[in-house]
């Protein structure tokens, strides 16, 4: 397995990502993995959370790709840019990077979102068919309730007189706050037709519990594969090693039966 740090434009905004290759033979395609981080997050993770992530399913025979929104991580700008609307837009721009690497096979590429990220992957899913399975990890279902919940309400008021709030080192400004407001994630999702696996933190201290099932209830009506699971005792970063391992073996094991249905599906249509 090889690892590759790349950049990559987004509008006028220069990217940094990181390419997990698995073993690669000649002129075969692989699956594709892209890996999304949350609020004040990068392509790294909370102990190196998206790092192992991405080194285990490369293990697995998955090219994954990580990287960094603006103004996270080594990515260009200020976090006082960042919004969820420029976020999606950021994925979409990721996705496009994807599609150009020669051994990524375009009709496999599935999207991770942690926290904030899974709110961003399920909204960029739902309006963008290039990602044909997604994974949500203690995600975020209502954006601003969420959200402030972690900063508290006090930094709304704040970023509304000052413009930005501090917290803990990173600039959040007015309108990331008001551009929470803007988006249903819940909503947007129930239109997404792909397979969908939602896995929460049984003990997540930061976005609560019920919002695994509150994205299933809006999945649950459609005809496709919906899976939800629990990590037990687990935090919000999933920071143990046995945390990480159930996340990410369960994770593989519904991506690769997936996977092997649509294959079976396909070799079923006549030509």
């Amino acid at each position: 397995m090889t690892m590759n740090l790349v950049s990559f434009y987004s509008n006028s905004s220069l990217l940094s990502g990181a390419i997990h290759y698995p073993k690669l033979e000649q002129n075969k395609q692989y699956p594709a993995i892209v890996l999304v981080h949350g609020f004040v997050g990068s392509k790294v993770g909370e102990h190196r959370l998206f790092v192992k992530a991405a080194r285990y399913f490369s293990e697995k025979g998955f090219i994954v790709f990580r990287f960094d929104f603006r103004g996270c991580g080594e990515s260009e700008g200020d976090y006082s840019d960042v919004t969820l609307t420029n976020q999606i837009h950021e994925l979409q721009s990721t996705l496009d990077y994807i599609e150009e690497i020669p051994e990524v096979n375009k009709e496999q590429i599935t999207v991770i979102g942690h926290s904030l990220g899974g709110a961003v992957a399920s909204l960029t899913a739902s309006i963008d068919n290039r990602v044909k399975q997604l994974l949500l990890w203690s995600p975020v279902a209502n954006p601003f309730q969420d959200i402030t919940r972690i900063t508290g309400l006090l930094a709304v008021k704040k970023a509304a007189k000052e413009g930005v709030y501090d917290y803990q080192g990173f600039y959040i400004s007015e309108q990331f706050f008001q551009d929470l407001k803007r988006h249903e994630p819940l909503l947007s999702v129930a239109s997404y037709k792909q397979p969908v696996l939602i896995a929460h933190a049984e003990m997540d201290e930061d976005v609560p519990k019920g919002n695994a099932q509150l994205y299933f209830d809006s999945l649950k009506n459609r005809q496709t594969k919906t899976d939800v699971f629990y990590i037990a005792k687990a935090d919000h970063t999933f920071s143990s090693y046995s945390f990480e391992h159930q996340l990410f073996e369960k994770s593989s094991n519904w991506l690769e039966e997936v996977l092997q249905k649509n294959e079976v599906q396909l070799l079923k249509q006549p030509f």
